[in-house]
């Protein structure tokens, strides 16, 4: 079990930050929070769904615990399927999420004052 759990957490660290980056870099910046928060609910949700369903899709049943091959051939076929489910999300997240998106709509640097604990706000005149 160690080598799939080290690799899993490994594709972890690779993988999340940079999805999560280009997730809210492809928001506005005023819609950062949202964003945020979305990107969020949908991975918490998605750990509970897959430990939920997982181990039913995998075959894996409340007894096999006492019976170390059958969880050992359980957790084999888990692994596999959350390859694949991973390697959807990849292609998905690649098809689909963006970089670099249009702020043509944002103020101008001289126009906005820096603030520390909000977003940045225009000037009044």
């Amino acid at each position: 079990m160690l080598p799939a759990v080290l690799v899993f957490g490994l594709g972890l660290a690779v993988t999340v930050a940079p999805l999560t980056s280009t997730a809210l870099d492809a928001a506005p910046d005023a819609q950062a929070g949202i964003a945020s928060a979305t990107n969020t609910v949908v991975a918490r949700t998605a750990g509970l769904v897959a430990v939920a369903v997982l181990p039913a899709a995998a075959g894996i049943s409340g007894d096999d615990y006492l019976r170390p091959a059958a969880l050992l051939g359980g957790f084999h076929a888990a692994v596999v399927i959350a390859a694949i489910v991973c390697a959807a999300g990849g292609v998905l997240a690649a098809l689909t999420l963006r970089t670099g998106t249009d702020r043509s709509e944002a103020p101008a640097p001289h126009e906005m004052s820096c603030a520390l604990d909000a977003p940045p706000l225009r000037r009044g005149d």
